[in-house]
């Protein structure tokens, strides 16, 4: 096994010893029961048991906050399962600031580099690609059989979240990121490298303020999506003092010191912007995008020197720890969580009747083949309130229209967009992004140069690295 989280063991091993010696002051880790907070700390949260009052194999999950979502998946996988019964252990107390929190990661990141971890884990928050890289996370590929691929679920999509050949994550629903754009004036061609990118901005005389959505960190998000032009995690080296790498850190300069702005009609036609870092997650986004840009509107993805730059990213996603005794139990429990059948419930709130199925709880597009062509067939219905007014499929405010069902065409359209995508996104949580983004305040305010910020980028990327090993 590789080498657990060797620098952030480091890291974090100072605020997990004052979280211990506060005496109480910080409750890291608590359950679901109020019983359950008690003894959290007594129980080895990796090695998984037998639950004595169901007789069943206890399997913890560990968590950053509670999920009324994930609570019912827990519930209905708890009454139908014969074998296994999951415990949810919530790292993160009830009343918390920024300091608690980072503290409670701290601790939940430590357990899982120690083997005293949960045997499935919540990746909200957490950068699945680093876990996974540094051997705390199991390569799901194990579970997944050809049939999974092509029958069960999207296949390209899962190929696309794999991370060096790993799959490390999975979630029942994953959402799509990627740059459209104008292309009268950045090209109609799917695909672009990051030189291509630049230039084009630089032909139109704009920088990354032009670029919709990017403001605040526009090149900490390009970044992500190229990284591996920058990183080889085989040899573990980072290559970032490059004329490339300076031209990006001017690109985003001015968009990185003012405010995070949405892209109009009006904006577009005027130039201000000529392209917009976007997400696919429903059926209409593709009419939001056409109503946007018009008929020039092309899908050019995120810039990378291969492929097209459109990455997948998986909401509410969740793994199994590497220490798992239970692997296979924690498989079972996720292939529940996935097939969304016990999103189907009515109850009543506030002699309300609640009518919930996957598409009320979950909002992205499912993972399972079934409810995803589900949805697609479900935008081209239209639907009505109980008073008899049509719904919007998404709705817009400023000017830009709602819009309705989906033609077969649409149709057509999202799944030749979503057959584009050919990566995944890679976490904004990493430590590599987060230093990146650091760094970069320091060029921005003008204290240090491109090429002295390119330098402490790469010092500190390069030590990262040098710890993994």
């Amino acid at each position: 096994m590789k080498k657990l989280l060797t620098g952030l063991a480091g890291m974090v091993f100072g605020v997990f010893f004052l979280t211990i010696c506060g005496k109480g002051q910080v409750e890291a880790v608590s359950g679901v029961q109020p019983a359950e907070a008690e003894d959290a700390d007594k129980e080895n949260h990796g090695q998984s048991g037998q639950e004595e009052s169901t007789e069943k194999i206890l399997l913890t999950l560990g968590t950053m906050g509670i999920d009324p979502r994930l609570e019912n998946a827990v519930e209905a996988y708890n009454v139908q399962s014969e074998k296994y019964y999951v415990k949810i252990v919530n790292y993160l107390p009830k009343e918390y600031d920024c300091a608690v929190r980072e503290a409670s990661r701290d601790r939940f990141q430590m357990d899982l580099a120690t083997g005293n971890g949960t045997d499935i884990v919540s990746l909200r928050g957490q950068a699945a690609d680093e876990l996974g890289y540094a051997g705390v996370l199991m390569d799901l590929n194990a579970f997944l059989t050809m049939e999974d691929r092509q029958e069960k679920y999207v296949g390209n999509i899962l190929e696309c979240a794999q991370t060096g050949g790993a799959l490390y994550e999975i979630s029942p629903e994953f959402v799509l990121e990627f740059i459209v754009g104008d292309g009268s004036k950045i090209g109609m061609e799917n695909g672009w490298t990051l030189e291509e990118m630049l230039d084009s901005f630089e032909k139109n005389g704009r920088d990354g303020s032009a670029l919709g959505k990017g403001g605040v960190r526009t090149v900490a998000r390009l970044l992500q999506y190229s990284i591996e032009d920058y990183v080889d995690w085989e040899t573990g080296t980072a290559d970032f003092c490059n004329e490339e790498f300076y031209r990006v850190l001017q690109f985003g300069k001015e968009a990185d010191s003012g405010e995070y702005v949405y892209p109009t009609r009006e904006s577009l036609a005027s130039g201000t912007h000529i392209a917009s870092c976007e997400l696919l997650m429903s059926g209409a986004d593709l009419q939001y995008f056409m109503g946007l840009f018009g008929d020039n509107m092309v899908v050019k993805g995120y810039p990378s020197n291969h492929g097209t730059g459109v990455a997948v990213r998986f909401e509410s996603s969740m793994g199994i720890s590497s220490y798992s005794q239970h692997p296979e139990g924690a498989w079972d429990f996720l292939e529940f969580y996935l097939e969304g059948t016990w999103t189907e419930r009515k109850f009543y709130l506030e002699e309300t009747l609640i009518e919930e199925d996957f598409f009320s709880v979950f909002h992205a597009f499912p993972l399972n083949r079934q409810l995803f062509e589900e949805k697609l067939e479900r935008s081209m219905v239209q639907r009505y309130t109980d008073g008899g007014v049509v719904m919007a499929l998404r709705r817009e405010e400023g000017g830009t229209p709602n819009f309705y069902v989906n033609t077969a065409e649409d149709v057509e359209k999202l799944l030749e967009l979503i057959a584009l995508a050919d990566r995944r996104s890679f976490s904004g949580q990493s430590v590599i992004i987060k230093i990146i983004e650091e760094e970069i305040s320091g060029y921005n305010a003008g204290t240090f140069t491109a090429e002295q910020t390119a330098e402490k980028i790469q010092n500190r990327v390069q030590l990262y690295l040098d710890e993994r090993k």
